[in-house]
């Protein structure tokens, strides 16, 4: 992108943000993550923003009423928020930031009882020398909603990076670079199949191959390794799932990890792969699971 640079976050100084704004790791963190996963909810951005990823609790002060939130100041050395309501005003006043101060994101409240979404606009995409285009916002409500595709792949991504399913250590890779990566090594991306994330292994690791309730093997996995990840929420086409997703997958990906949303989806999964695959090395590769 030329002559672009990052903005660098801010070393502990003082207060500069008067009259402009002070570019700090948590706004580079943030940004980054509306900009990979195009999408996020207020909730799930400030787990992304924990500094373990941990999930908001419903938190009470010892005399039983939670205590004000102190206004005013810089906040970038105050610890992040665990309470539920405490952190998703954090949030909300950093979206709130990005937006009005820094004009490198917008957020949006498409229904009145849940989680108002965030995402990166194209000033955003440029300070973070990501040359990908701007996605706006669905006319489509549903698509972001609790009950959405984008909000279980932003959840499983979460529950991933914790750990979760017995994940090791990774870098998680976004469905949305890999269309930018794909788009760039001339492949149809119209056609080509993109899982909703990949694990590239930073650590070794394992996972069990379990038939009813008994664990068969452990299947070894190695650090460098990928593992593409699919949240699967609807039934697929059995031939188009055997015959065209799961080989592909495991051409491009060592192993491939599916989340399904129901007994029915669980099982076209479980079907595709005992009658497409040619050989128990590669049925060992898919990993099929209910989604947490």
């Amino acid at each position: 992108m030329g002559n672009t640079k990052r903005p660098q976050p801010a070393s502990d100084r003082h207060r500069s943000d008067y009259g402009g704004f002070e570019y700090t790791e948590r706004d580079d963190q943030g940004l980054l993550v509306l900009a990979e996963m195009k999408f996020v909810p207020f909730d799930l951005l400030g787990q992304y923003l924990a500094p373990d990823l941990s999930p908001a609790l419903d938190e009470q002060s010892d005399d039983g009423a939670d205590k004000p939130m102190r206004r005013g100041g810089s906040r970038k050395d105050a610890p992040w928020p665990c309470d539920r309501t405490k952190r998703l005003h954090a949030t909300a006043e950093l979206v709130r930031r990005w937006g009005k101060k820094m004009g490198y994101a917008e957020s949006w409240k498409p229904w009145a009882h849940e989680p108002a979404w965030a995402r990166v606009n194209q000033a955003g995409l440029r300070a973070l020398v990501l040359d990908w285009n701007e996605i706006l916002f669905p006319d489509d409500h549903k698509r972001l909603s609790t009950d959405s595709h984008i909000y279980q792949v932003n959840k499983q991504r979460l529950h991933l990076a914790r750990g979760g399913s017995n994940a090791p250590a990774h870098e998680w890779i976004s469905e949305r670079k890999i269309y930018v990566d794909q788009y760039r090594r001339g492949i149809d991306v119209e056609r080509a199949h993109r899982p909703d994330g990949v694990m590239l292994l930073k650590a070794d690791g394992s996972y069990p191959l379990i038939r009813g309730d008994t664990v068969i093997e452990d299947i070894p996995m190695r650090e460098g390794q990928t593992a593409a990840i699919e949240i699967e929420m609807s039934r697929k086409n059995l031939e188009r799932l055997g015959g065209g997703i799961l080989p592909s997958l495991l051409q491009h990906y060592d192993f491939a990890w599916y989340f399904c949303t129901n007994r029915e989806v669980y099982e076209t999964v479980v079907q595709a792969r005992r009658d497409y695959l040619r050989t128990n090395e590669e049925r060992k590769r898919i990993r099929i699971l209910f989604l947490e």
